[in-house]
C-alpha cells in the first residue's frame, strides 16, 4: 500500500515494499567505503569538496553530518532552493542551524518569484500538479551551481524512484543529471534510507520539529517532523488524493510499517481517518502565495478529481469511494 500510481503490485505486495526487502541484499558498508575513496579522488575545487542539496529537514541534516563525520568531507557547499510559501519557525531554525552547527557556507537560491507563481498556477490548473516546476528546479539548481564552481560531486537524499516504487534498482548516481564533469549521488543509496534513522541523527545536530514550537498541528498528517519547512507545500501532496486516491498520510504510514514502527492494522486505521484531509492552513497559504481564491482552488480540484476513485461528501470533503 502507499505505492506511487506508476509502480507495480506483485501478488498483493507493492514495489516499495519489495524494494525495502531487497535492501537486505545490498552491501551498504561496501558502498560507504567506496564513497570515501570516490570523494577523495574527485575533488575539483580548491575550497569545496562537494555540493550538498539541503532543505534544512532531517534528511539533509543527516546527510551533511554523515559526509563530514564518515567520508572525509571538510568543506561542503550547501545549497537550498527556496519556495515562496510561508516558512515555519522550525523550517527557519533548521536552515540556519545547518551553517551554525556545521560551520559551512550555505547558499539559499530564490527563484524568480513571478516565475514561481506563474508555473505553479499553470501546473495546478492544467495538471493538478502544482509544484512540478519547482521540484524540477530543486534538482537542477544545485547541479548548475556545482558546475559554475567546478565542483564534481553533488549529493541528494533518497533515490525517490526506488523508495516510491518506480524503479527496482537502487542506483547510486542520478540517471539523467550526471555528465562527464559533474556526478550526482543519492545518499539514500549509500545508507539505507529510513525516517527514524535520519531523525535521530538530525536531532543530535540541533534539528527541531514542529512540536518544539507548538506552531502547527497539521490536519491529515501523522507526523510532525517531515515536510515541515513551509506551509503551503502540503497542498501539493493533498492533490494526489483526488487524482490517485492517496496522499501524504498513506505514504508515511506505509513507510512506518516498513520500518517496523506501525502495524499494518494501525496504518490502515490512520489512513482511513486522515488521508482524505486537506490542512486548511496549507490551503490558505497555497492560495495566498499564487494569488487565487479558495473558491478557484476548489473549482480546479473539481475539474481534475478522479470521480471513479473519489466523491464529495455532504461536508464538501473528498472521500474514497471504497470507504462509502
Amino acid at each position: 500500500m502507499g505505492q506511487d500510481p506508476e509502480c507495480s503490485i506483485r501478488g498483493g505486495v507493492c514495489q516499495p515494499c519489495i524494494n525495502e526487502e531487497n535492501k537486505k541484499n545490498i552491501d551498504f558498508k561496501a558502498r560507504q567505503e567506496w564513497l570515501t575513496q570516490y570523494i577523495k579522488d574527485n575533488k575539483t575545487n580548491d575550497k569545496y569538496d562537494c555540493v550538498i542539496a539541503v532543505s534544512g529537514g532531517k534528511d539533509s541534516t543527516a546527510i551533511v553530518k554523515r559526509l563530514m563525520d564518515n567520508h572525509g568531507v571538510k568543506n561542503p557547499l550547501l545549497v537550498t532552493v527556496a519556495d515562496e510559501f510561508t516558512s515555519t519557525q522550525a523550517g527557519i531554525h533548521n536552515k540556519k542551524n545547518l551553517g551554525d552547527y556545521f560551520g559551512v557556507d550555505h547558499i539559499t537560491f530564490r527563484c524568480n518569484p513571478q516565475e514561481f507563481k506563474k508555473h505553479t498556477l499553470e501546473d495546478f490548473e492544467n495538471e493538478l500538479h502544482p509544484l512540478k516546476w519547482i521540484e524540477k528546479r530543486l534538482y537542477e539548481i544545485p547541479f548548475e551551481i556545482a558546475k559554475a564552481y567546478h565542483i564534481k560531486l553533488v549529493f541528494f537524499g533518497e533515490n525517490s524512484a526506488y523508495e516510491y516504487g518506480t524503479s527496482e534498482k537502487l542506483e547510486i548516481f542520478h540517471p539523467t543529471l550526471c555528465d562527464d564533469e559533474t556526478q550526482v549521488i543519492f545518499m539514500g543509496a549509500i545508507y539505507p534510507y529510513g525516517n527514524y534513522d535520519s531523525l535521530e541523527v538530525a536531532k543530535e545536530c540541533g534539528f527541531r520539529d514542529l512540536n518544539y514550537y507548538n506552531e502547527w498541528q497539521r490536519s491529515g498528517i501523522i507526523d510532525q517532523y517531515t515536510q515541515i519547512d513551509s506551509i503551503g507545500y502540503l497542498a501539493h501532496h493533498w492533490c494526489k488524493f483526488v487524482k490517485f486516491g492517496f496522499q501524504r498520510t498513506m505514504d508515511m504510514a506505509c513507510r512506518f510499517v516498513r520500518e517496523g514502527k506501525l502495524t499494518k492494522e494501525q496504518a490502515e486505521l490512520l489512513i482511513k481517518e486522515n488521508d482524505f484531509k486537506l490542512d486548511q492552513a496549507a490551503k490558505r497559504d497555497f492560495c495566498r502565495t499564487i494569488g487565487i481564491t479558495e473558491e478557484h482552488f476548489d473549482e480546479v480540484v473539481e475539474k481534475h478529481a478522479n470521480k471513479d476513485l473519489v466523491y464529495k461528501d455532504i461536508n464538501g470533503n473528498w472521500k474514497l469511494r471504497i470507504d462509502q
